[in-house]
């Protein structure tokens, strides 16, 4: 039946995996159905995700309102977006509420997941005219190597192959833009020491010397040696890192942070965000287990778990942590959960290369949600304003106003 096809089609919109033949036959049928039949289906796809509650008339009423113009005038979207923003204490309604507007976002011609958030203020856009005129794209790959002579290699702008050789290690570029070490397996003379790291703006992959895979985010760095040998596998980074470390329980993994705290592992999946600028050095685990320490406290963590150090050393653990949130950034994605504006624009910063203003009190409002790191700042800033707080900007600068 046709309303299976449509159907199947919002699913596929949802996942973002659907095709831009598919997304023209959902236009389409958009275009050519009547009130009724919409509404009747987004009743039917909001159903499916929260079958306990049924959906507002006064949302259904805007979606459907601008399924009969093929293409929205930007004035218009801005005014039709915020509608799926629901306030719905500490649930997390923006699944729901994509679910049921996912034909809209496509419309209006960009992908995102809108913010919850708890004051559900009325949108008032306020982003002048030359904030999208001189928009700013997003980072992206983008990193420096190091090598142990001082040498100076830019990642992003050389061809794959073989970049250079150190001791008996060859550091390669591959097909995908990832940096490989490949040894020959003979031992190492000396020990050498390279340094990778990523620009505000920037992020990039690494494969150390036994497989262990990195991946570092904007303003970040990792001193590694191009050959591991003797008891331990030792690193240390700043900024943000996530690893995927290749087993081998006879040699623990030892990430050094800021030249103080340690993370020990054999073989497990984890985050660590460790910026200066953060209240907190974060340790988010995925898989395995592994081992936090500072000073005379320690702490070990187990999958779904945290480990905050503040800066007086002190380690709490957070046993219910947000993974997806984590680890967002290495899957694409800015996603915030009951976020405050300072650490939201924080990481918007260090993504769109900005320097952030504040006039008058910084607003209290959360952010709860998800947008890809991929949209340009234009974007990002008309999704933070559906929850009523306005920005202006002027060159590299976000000025946030009273």
């Amino acid at each position: 039946m046709l309303t299976d096809r449509i159907e199947y089609l919002i699913q596929l919109y949802f996942s973002n995996t659907i095709t831009e033949i598919q997304k023209e036959e959902l236009v389409d049928w958009v275009i050519q159905s009547n009130d009724d039949q919409i509404r009747i289906l987004l009743e039917k796809v909001w159903t499916n995700y929260e079958p306990d509650t049924k959906m507002p008339d006064d949302m259904s009423d805007k979606i459907i309102a601008s399924f009969f113009e093929p293409e929205i005038p930007q004035a218009k979207a801005e005014k039709i977006a915020p509608v799926i923003s629901i306030r719905h204490h500490e649930r997390k309604w923006w699944k729901i509420a994509a679910a049921a507007a996912c034909i809209t976002a496509f419309i209006i011609g960009a992908y995102f997941w809108p913010a919850t958030v708890k004051n559900n203020t009325v949108v008032k856009t306020n982003l002048q005219k030359h904030s999208i005129i001189n928009d700013i794209a997003p980072g992206g790959q983008k990193a420096l190597l190091t090598l142990a002579d001082g040498s100076l290699i830019v990642l992003d702008s050389v061809s794959n192959g073989l970049l250079a050789q150190q001791g008996n290690a060859r550091i390669v570029k591959l097909p995908n833009g990832e940096i490989a070490y490949k040894t020959n397996g003979l031992a190492a003379k000396e020990m050498l020491y390279n340094t990778m790291s990523t620009p505000i703006g920037g992020m990039y992959q690494l494969i150390l010397p036994d497989g262990s895979k990195v991946w570092l985010n904007s303003a970040s760095s990792i001193r590694y040696p191009t050959e591991f040998a003797g008891k331990e596998r030792r690193v240390q980074i700043t900024g943000e890192a996530y690893f995927e470390i290749a087993k081998n329980a006879a040699i623990p993994f030892i990430v050094k942070i800021n030249n103080d705290a340690e993370v020990k592992v054999l073989g497990t999946h984890f985050n660590v965000n460790a910026y200066e600028d953060e209240a907190e050095i974060k340790t988010t685990l995925l898989e395995g287990a592994v081992k936090i320490s500072q000073g005379n406290n320690s702490g070990l963590l187990r999958p779904g778990q945290q480990a905050q150090i503040n800066k007086r050393g002190a380690i709490k653990l957070i046993y219910d942590a947000d993974i997806e949130e984590a680890v967002a950034w290495k899957n694409g994605n800015f996603q915030f959960n009951s976020a405050s504006l300072p650490a939201v624009l924080q990481q918007a910063a260090r993504w769109y290369n900005l320097e952030i203003e504040y006039q008058g009190k910084i607003p209290a409002d959360k952010f709860t949600g998800k947008i890809s790191r991929s949209v340009n700042l234009s974007s990002f800033l008309k999704w933070m304003e559906w929850s009523d707080v306005h920005f202006k900007l002027d060159g590299k600068r976000i000025i946030v106003l009273p």
